[in-house]
């Protein structure tokens, strides 16, 4: 029985170092196998990563883009909001200015009615031309006149336009202010300025 015993504990041996060996396998199948998954998952990782840096880079690009359009754009909102402030205060400038004239031309119209005085304003400011109308005996007369303003003093002006009228001193300083003395300035810069 002793033997018996012993071929029983050999086999027993024999089958579990099988049942060892087939563990082991089974163990380096499955290491295997894990090894396999991790070197697959590191690739996929690697490959993740390397797409995960290229699409980075193109943010950073179109972020890049981005700033230097958005900073493009606020230049040209600066200097949209500038050339605005600009034309409105042309405006309100041309406006004024155009009130100005619309007051100047009102006043002339007063003054050619209260002097009977008609200036050619077309004929500006080269020459000074129009008529004196002034009463007589017999009627209206017409007293043309036409000369170069640079050419002649305030007094001669007067002289030319009114001659010996009674309310010539109160016409010629209406005149004056309100004409004269712009047609002269004008024709000094033109004629500085060539």
């Amino acid at each position: 029985m002793l033997k018996y015993d012993y071929g029983k504990r050999i086999k027993t041996m024999v089958n579990r170092e099988i049942a060892l060996e087939q563990r082991e396998v089974a163990i380096s199948k499955l290491s295997h196998k894990y090894h396999e998954k991790l070197v697959d998952l590191e690739e996929r990782f690697r490959q993740q990563n390397t797409r995960f840096q290229k699409i980075n880079k193109k943010i950073e690009m179109e972020n890049k883009k981005y700033d230097e359009m958005k900073k493009t754009i606020d230049i040209w909102k600066n200097r949209i909001s500038e050339i605005q402030n600009e034309a409105q205060r042309c405006v309100a400038e041309a406006v004024h200015k155009r009130q100005q004239l619309i007051n100047q031309l009102d006043e002339i119209h007063t003054l050619k009615l209260a002097t009977n005085t008609y200036i050619n304003l077309n004929a500006l400011p080269e020459r000074i031309q129009g008529v004196f109308v002034y009463e007589t005996e017999v009627g209206n007369s017409w007293h043309p006149f036409c000369f170069e303003p640079l050419s002649h003093t305030p007094e001669e002006v007067q002289q030319i336009i009114w001659g010996n009228s009674e309310n010539a001193m109160v016409y010629s300083e209406a005149w004056e202010r309100l004409v004269f003395r712009s047609v002269r300035e004008m024709l000094q810069q033109l004629t500085k300025g060539s």
